[in-house]
This record gives structure tokens, C-alpha cells and sequence, in this order.
């Protein structure tokens, strides 16, 4: 089980998932989200953290499911390994 953490201009979200991308995708933000993120995958004692650059993080939570699939790819992609 996979848990993800957004934490953007001081506020923290979080979800969880059997995938990287299903606990990513699971992360309901309210709102437009603009600005660098700090994402953090954990899973049991394994825990990975990036920062994301203010154009990933808008394409992760747009309203387009094409971007937003493509976006959850390459973010999958960053934390390889976890």
C-alpha cells in the first residue's frame, strides 16, 4: 500500500492506493493548484520525496484527463523504486 503526500504552499494532502499512480491520482485538491509541490511516496519504511516544478504540479490535478494521465505517468516514473 502506497500513501502520497502533497504539501503546497503550506497546506498537506494525502491518499492512498495499491500504485504509485493509483495514491498520486487519489489526492483530491479543491481549487486551482499553482506553485512548486513537495510530493512524497511512501510505502511501509521506504519513503521517496521530489519537488515539483509549478507546470508538473498544474498538469497533475487539471481538469483534462489527458493531461493529467500523462502527467501521473512521468510522475510515477520519479518515484521508481519506492
Amino acid at each position: 500500500m502506497y500513501t502520497a503526500t502533497l504539501t503546497s504552499f503550506g497546506k498537506k494532502y494525502s491518499a492512498t492506493g495499491d500504485t504509485v499512480i493509483d495514491a498520486v491520482s487519489g489526492i483530491e485538491v479543491k481549487g486551482v493548484v499553482r506553485g512548486k509541490g513537495i510530493l512524497s511516496v511512501a510505502r511501509g519504511e521506504s519513503v521517496k520525496e521530489r519537488i515539483l516544478t509549478p507546470f508538473l504540479t498544474a498538469r497533475l490535478f487539471s481538469k483534462s484527463p489527458t493531461i493529467r494521465e500523462v502527467a501521473l505517468k512521468n510522475t510515477a516514473i520519479l518515484f521508481d523504486g519506492v
